[in-house]
């Protein structure tokens, strides 16, 4: 009998799956509570790309940015380095969009109703479609983020920033990263 062996990468991108329920129990032991919802979001993330990919390497780099994503909220870094929001905008997004391609290009079946199989479909299609299909489903995923920012800015704290032109280049820097997801034809 073979017993299965994993590699470094294997090792780490299995590992950094589960990074963000870990920051989710610092920050719930420092009392931060808003923190610890993002992160929580951030480790369902991360566990979506545990399941999503058969390969360590795209694991590894959702779950970083993922992480990155959620330190930097809680950690108020967009507010020291400025181009962080649209470069976290960029690749969340494009990992999100390439989490949903993969699961359903591995899957080719309903899993998520009329997006799976448009993904599975449009796999097999021209370049042009699977642009269209990972933009839209980005331009989804920026959307419902924009809004939760909103609803953040309106109901948990006047310090989140939600300006319209930071809300548009977010949106577009979202989509432009799903855009990208297209280029994988094969599953990871």
């Amino acid at each position: 009998m073979k017993v299965a062996t994993s590699t470094p990468v294997e090792t780490l991108g299995t590992a950094l799956c589960f990074t963000g329920i870990l920051a989710a129990a610092f920050y719930w032991s420092q009392g931060r509570i808003v923190d610890v919802a993002v992160l929580m979001l951030v480790g369902l993330g991360q566990v979506m790309t545990l399941l999503a990919f058969r390969t360590g390497a795209p694991r590894a780099l959702v779950g970083a940015v993922l992480l990155i994503a959620g330190v930097s909220a809680a950690e108020l870094l967009y507010e020291r380095f400025l181009p962080l929001d649209l470069i976290v905008h960029f690749l969340l997004t494009y990992g999100l969009v390439r989490v949903w391609w993969n699961y359903c290009v591995l899957r080719d079946r309903a899993v998520f109703g009329w997006a799976a199989t448009a993904a599975g479909a449009l796999n097999r299609r021209r370049a042009r479609q699977r642009v269209v299909a990972c933009t839209l489903v980005g331009l989804i995923l920026a959307l419902v983020w924009e809004a939760m920012e909103l609803l953040g800015y309106l109901f948990v704290s006047p310090d989140i920033h939600v300006p319209p032109l930071d809300t548009v280049t977010d949106v577009l820097a979202g989509c432009a990263g799903a855009a990208l997801v297209a280029l994988h034809r094969r599953p990871a």
